[in-house]
C-alpha cells in the first residue's frame, strides 16, 4: 500500500467518527451491540446510529439514513443483510466514507451466488476506494482509539499486542485468553471473507503502528499465501510474527470452505514457507497466547542455551518435551557452575546435578530457590532460564529472587508458577512489569520460552542480534 492508503486505512482503525447502520433499540439485536460496544469501549468521537424507526439508542439520538448525518463518517459499521449490505456500501463510496465494516455473512462461503454477491460488494468498494472490512466479519478493535466495533461489548486495557483472526469466535477466545494470561490488546481485527483487505494489508498497517509489538494470526486460508508471505518476512525483521493455521484435517478444510469460502491448502506447504521466512508457527491456541506473550513482556535471549530450575522434577520432564520439537537445547552444566550449587545446597545433596536442574527440598524456600537460578543463569552455556515453582501457603512465590538474578545476570528469565492464576496475586504485574513473563501451566511455560529462543534466532539469521 502506499503512504495515502496507510492514511486512509489509519482513518478506519482511529476514526473521528462512526455510523451503524442496522443500529437497533432492541438489546437482543446485533445493532445494539454493535451500538453498545463504541459506547462501552469509551470512544470520544461522534456516534451516528442509524435506523429510520428509533429515536434514541443507547443513550444517543438516532438518525433516518446516511445522507441526513452532518459530517462524512470515517467508518460506517453495517449490520444489515448481505443483500443491503451492498447498497450501504454503495452510498458510503458516493459518500467519501473511508472504510465499512461489514458484518453480516451469506457471500463467497455460501456457494456461488454469495461469492457472485461479493465481488459485486469487493467491486463497489474498490471503485470508490473504500477499505473494507469483512464481510462475514465480528469486528474490529482499537484500544488506542477506545473503539470496539464487535457486537461483543467489553472495554479492554491498551498494550503491545495486535491479532488478526479469520474466525470471530476463535478472535474472542484469544482475547479473552490473552487478558486472563496479563497481556494486553492493541488492534483485534476480524479479517473475515477479506474482500479488500487482505491479511498482507493487515500486516503492512501493523509494521507501521507503533502500539503494536507483537502480532498474532489466526488463519484457516488465504488466496493470497505468497502476499502473506512476503509481507510477513518483512514484518518479522522488525515485529515477531506468530501464526496458528487451521483447516489440516480434511474434514477441517471442508469446515474453512464453508465458513470463509476458501480452501485451507497443504499443512507442509504452510510449515516449510513459514519456517523459512521467519514467521514462528504454533500447534495450538494456548500455544498462540503464551508465545505472543514471551515476546511481549521478555527481552530476548543472546543465545540458544536453556535452563531449567525446579523443585520438582515432574514439570521439567514435561517441558523438555515439549522444547524440544522446537528447536530448543539443554546444555550440560559447566563444573565451576556444579561447584557453586553445592556451595548453596551443600556437598553431598541427595540429587544428580544436571540441567534440568532439580534441587528437591533444598529449593523450596525462596532464598536459596533464587541463588540457584543465578547460579544457573550465570553458566556461559545458558542464555535464558525457566525457574519452576509451586504454590505453598508457606512458602512465597520467589518473585523477588528471580527479578534480582535477571537483573544481575542480564539474562532472561520465564517463570512457571504451578498455581491457578488467581494464586498469583500481585505476583504476576510485579513480574510482568520487570519483563519476567510468568506461567501457571508446564506447557504454556516451555512454549513461552521457545517462542523467546526461535525468535531470538530469526533476528541472529537477519545479522540483527539481541537485546539481553
Amino acid at each position: 500500500m502506499l503512504n495515502d492508503q496507510l492514511q486512509r486505512l489509519d482513518r478506519v482503525f482511529s476514526p473521528r467518527s462512526v455510523a451503524v447502520v442496522g443500529a437497533s433499540g432492541n438489546p437482543g439485536r446485533v445493532g445494539h451491540s454493535l451500538v453498545e460496544s463504541i459506547v462501552v469501549s469509551g470512544f470520544k468521537g461522534e456516534i451516528y446510529p442509524i435506523n429510520p424507526k428509533e429515536k434514541e439508542i443507547a443513550g444517543l439520538p438516532v438518525w433516518k439514513d446516511l445522507k441526513d448525518l452532518p459530517s462524512v463518517p470515517d467508518l460506517v459499521v453495517v449490520g444489515l443483510n448481505q443483500f443491503a449490505t451492498v447498497d450501504v456500501v454503495e452510498t458510503c463510496g458516493q459518500m467519501g466514507v473511508a472504510g465499512v465494516l461489514s458484518i453480516a455473512g451469506g457471500f463467497k462461503e455460501m456457494g456461488q451466488e454469495g461469492a457472485d454477491l461479493e465481488a459485486r460488494l469487493v467491486d463497489i468498494s474498490r471503485q470508490y476506494g473504500l477499505h473494507l472490512i469483512g464481510p462475514n466479519s465480528l469486528g474490529m478493535i482499537n484500544t488506542a482509539a477506545n473503539l470496539n466495533t464487535t457486537f461483543y461489548p467489553m472495554k479492554l486495557k491498551p498494550g503491545g499486542l495486535s491479532i488478526l483472526s479469520q474466525s470471530g469466535g476463535v478472535g474472542l477466545s484469544l482475547i479473552h485468553k490473552a487478558v486472563e494470561e496479563g497481556l494486553d490488546i492493541c488492534k483485534w481485527v476480524g479479517v473475515g471473507n477479506r474482500g479488500t483487505l487482505e491479511f498482507k494489508d493487515y500486516l503492512q498497517y501493523l509494521l507501521n503502528d507503533p502500539p503494536t509489538k507483537v502480532i498474532a494470526i489466526f488463519m484457516e486460508s488465504t488466496e493470497d499465501a505468497r502476499g502473506l508471505v512476503e509481507e510477513a518476512r518483512k514484518v518479522a525483521a522488525e515485529k515477531p510474527v506468530v501464526i496458528f493455521k487451521g483447516g489440516n484435517s480434511e474434514l477441517a478444510q471442508y469446515a474453512a470452505l464453508t465458513h470463509t469460502g476458501s480452501l485451507a491448502g497443504s499443512p507442509k506447504m504452510y510449515r516449510d514457507i513459514f519456517r523459512q521466512n521467519g514467521i514462528i508457527q504454533v500447534e495450538s491456541l494456548a500455544e498462540l497466547v503464551a508465545v505472543c506473550k514471551a515476546l511481549s513482556i521478555s527481552p530476548l535471549p543472546s543465545g540458544e542455551g536453556l535452563g531449567i530450575i525446579t523443585h520438582t522434577a515432574g514439570p521439567s520432564i514435561v517441558m523438555v518435551d515439549e522444547l524440544s520439537p522446537r528447536g530448543c537445547n539443554l546444555p550440560p552444566l559447566t563444573e565451576k557452575t556444579i561447584e557453586r550449587v553445592k556451595a548453596v545446597i551443600g556437598e553431598n545433596p541427595p540429587i544428580i546435578l544436571k540441567n534440568p536442574l532439580d534441587v528437591a527440598g533444598l529449593g523450596f524456600a525462596a532464598t536459596p530457590f533464587g541463588q540457584l537460578a543465578e547460579v544457573l543463569l550465570d553458566d556461559p552455556g545458558i542464555d535464558l532460564a525457566i525457574g519452576v515453582y509451586c504454590l505453598h501457603k508457606n512458602w512465597p512465590f520467589p518473585t523477588k529472587e528471580l527479578l534480582n538474578a535477571k537483573k544481575k545476570t542480564g539474562k532472561p528469565v520465564v517463570a512457571c508458577y504451578i498455581s491457578t492464576l488467581a494464586g498469583l496475586g500481585e505476583d504476576l504485574e510485579i513480574l510482568h512489569q520487570n519483563g519476567i513473563p510468568v506461567y501457571t501451566s508446564v506447557e504454556e511455560a516451555a512454549y513461552g520460552a521457545a517462542g523467546l529462543i526461535r525468535y531470538a534466532r530469526i533476528k541472529k539469521e537477519r545479522g540483527e542480534g539481541c537485546a539481553k
